[in-house]
């Protein structure tokens, strides 16, 4: 009798353990990444992502200007976007994005005019220094990589169109070589 329920119990936990490394559990269902090509560029990008499905995801970027408002005029941008993946693995391979964004911009020139009256060359000028906040609609391809450790990299290229003040641009950047981690 011993025999036996010995050998029930060790045909019970031999299947429970083959049972566990059959099953192939993946919780996790959000990323953290940093821009690399937008921290070159001088305004260092954050982004937080979550996984809605196993190709599906919703995010948000978060990017602020360090260069002086003289140097560049994009100041602030935050972006939430959403994206449908076309990969074998989860929330991995091509993707298609569409985003909206919020971004602020401080733009600053002087214009310089010349003319002529009586004989001399008068000069005058004028300064445009404005912030301007506007709100925009855009879209971006990219390709995210998956390492077995749930490091991840992808690389991204669009471009949105901003609605509101003419005067201030009219297109923000949605490009990225970004590095992160899947928790």
């Amino acid at each position: 009798m011993k025999k036996i329920l010995l050998l029930l119990s060790f045909l019970s936990v031999s299947s429970i353990i083959s049972a566990q490394e059959d099953q192939e559990f993946d919780d996790t269902k959000q990323e953290l990444k940093l821009n690399l090509a937008m921290s070159v560029a001088g305004v260092p990008e954050i982004t937080y992502e979550y996984f809605l499905e196993d190709n599906s995801s919703v995010g948000a970027s978060l990017a602020i200007a360090l260069d002086s408002e003289e140097d560049m005029a994009l100041r602030f941008i935050f972006s939430p976007y959403y994206r449908l993946f076309f990969g074998k693995k989860k929330n991995a391979g091509f993707f298609i994005e569409a985003n909206t964004a919020v971004a602020t911009y401080h733009d600053y020139y002087v214009n310089y005019d010349f003319y002529y009256e009586d004989d001399m060359i008068i000069e005058e000028h004028s300064i445009y220094d404005e912030k301007t906040t506007n709100f925009g609609l855009g879209a971006a391809v990219g390709f995210k990589l998956l390492t077995r450790n749930n490091y991840i990299g992808e690389i991204y290229a669009g471009a949105g169109r901003l609605f509101g003040d003419q005067k201030a641009a009219e297109v923000y950047p949605r490009v990225g070589i970004t590095i992160g981690k899947r928790f």
